[in-house]
């Protein structure tokens, strides 16, 4: 149910952002209709408008149907989580591909109606126009770099309480989630710097209005990214809280800490719509705006201009992204080489998952040793150190928390704690009893078959190799 719940909700989640950010309402503004520098009349007329149409017709055909699928696909956890896995990565790629499908090809059916028509405003630009009083402008600019080091600091002084030290120190199960953190953090800062030191672009003949779009994009960007880290390092704090407190850190704990990192996600979300509502409000009381007719460096949805000395330039069609100038020497490698390695990455979890879900556990009792693996975990334990072999109907009521394994609702593999009693591994199918619990000097081992009749085996066999030691 939980992984039901949490795959829901990011599928709904990533429906919404999509749609708001490909699929949403696509008006004439700053003299372009879908990223297509148009003159007034042309946006008007009936194919133009025809075109619009149907692209909103097909959009939200589309979305309508992939949130159906992703909910739909969400109900295969119930049974397997490989195949689930695997249906919601190909969702996922159609999604993606889908709807860049949609925007770009309207975009190029667009363009070339407007080459058709001959509906150019203006020359061709071969570089970017500069203003430079708006160049020179930086007061109001948002918060400083120098803010990220307060995040920053407020994670590593959660090094500083004992009782934290200790926890990592004696468990370490808390480590992943403080310097995944402290990740977080700096990249966030990183991208605040990069951000804060790209030119300023020009979109209009008074400079009044260039200097107030551009602060606005740098205020909105500042902030976002510093509020992010905050909230990410209050996520941070409330982690340290429970291994200070209560020397613990269970399923309430990881709850808390998910939903303080999802916080960020929503306030980039507000924050960048909030500034594209803004840029419009701005730019179309623009009495003086500056038509630049690019388009042909767009031609393809992306941007492609050999004559310009920028890698990264904001994008037409989705105003607060940014684009890679495609004409760079490497920029098609390095995509491609991302592309594959998503793709990769996609299909060898996809491969790890089949065999988690379908690769079954083996167990081998000697005088030598009990060894016992499954998927990537394997434990072994010599007869001598052995201290006790119990055959129980179910897992003693605890709270378990995962620290290295797989927990898919049908199976538990590998490396546990219990907050009673300490380390555990475990090789268990959660719907199958008995359970073999064997306890050793360094914890216990949890273990069984599907076949009650196999682990009773197992059990007897545990006793003959025990006994007298």
């Amino acid at each position: 149910m939980l992984l039901f719940i949490i795959f829901l909700f990011c599928d709904l989640l990533m429906v919404g952002v999509f749609f708001a950010v490909y699929g949403g309402k696509r008006p004439y503004a700053e003299g372009m209709l879908l990223g297509v520098h148009l003159p007034q009349e042309a946006a008007d007329q009936a194919e133009v408008v025809a075109l619009m149409d149907t692209f909103r017709r097909q959009t939200r055909r589309f979305y309508l149907v992939n949130l159906i699928l992703g909910v739909a696909v969400c109900l295969v956890t119930f049974w397997r989580f490989s195949p689930f896995l695997i249906l919601w990565c190909l969702w996922l790629v159609e999604l993606v591909i889908g709807a860049q499908w949609l925007l770009l090809g309207t975009h190029q059916t667009l363009y070339d109606l407007k080459m058709a028509r001959g509906w150019v405003v203006g020359e061709p630009a071969t570089f970017a126009a500069a203003d430079t009083r708006a160049s020179a402008q930086r007061r109001g600019q948002g918060p400083g770099l120098v803010w990220h080091l307060l995040p920053c600091g407020l994670i590593l002084t959660t090094l500083l309480l004992p009782g934290v030290r200790d926890f990592l120190l004696t468990q370490g199960s808390g480590w992943g989630l403080l310097g995944s953190g402290l990740a977080i953090s700096l990249t966030l800062w990183a991208l605040h710097a990069v951000l804060s030191r790209r030119g300023n672009k020009v979109y209009s003949q008074d400079t009044a209005v260039n200097q107030a779009v551009n602060r606005l994009e740098r205020q909105v960007w500042g902030w976002t990214l510093l509020l992010s880290s905050l909230f990410n390092a209050a996520a941070c704090w409330s982690a340290a809280w429970w291994m200070a407190r209560a020397h613990w850190v269970g399923h309430t704990a990881y709850g808390i800490y998910l939903v303080l990192e999802l916080l960020p996600a929503a306030i980039f979300l507000t924050g960048m719509l909030g500034m594209a509502r803004r840029r419009r409000q701005i730019l179309a009381a623009d009495p003086a705006p500056l038509v630049v007719d690019d388009d042909v460096y767009w031609r393809k949805g992306w941007y492609e201009n050999p004559n310009d000395p920028r890698w990264l330039v904001q994008d037409r069609l989705v105003p607060y992204n940014y684009s890679m100038n495609m004409a760079k020497p490497g920029a098609w490698g390095g995509t491609i080489a991302l592309l594959a390695g998503v793709g990769i990455l996609l299909v060898g979890l996809c491969v790890l998952f089949l065999w988690a879900d379908f690769g079954g556990s083996s167990v081998s009792i000697t005088s030598e040793r009990v060894a016992v693996s499954a998927f990537l975990y394997d434990t072994e334990v010599a007869p001598q150190d052995i201290q006790s072999v119990t055959l129980l109907e179910a897992l003693p009521e605890d709270d378990y928390v995962r620290t290295n394994g797989l927990d898919d609702g049908r199976r538990l593999i590998g490396h546990f704690r219990s907050r009673e009693t300490g380390p555990c591994e475990m090789y268990l199918y959660t719907d199958s009893s008995p359970i073999l619990a064997v306890e050793t000097g360094e914890g216990t081992l949890y273990f069984n078959s599907q076949d009650p009749a196999q682990t009773q085996t197992w059990y007897a066999d545990l006793l003959a190799v025990t006994a007298g030691m």
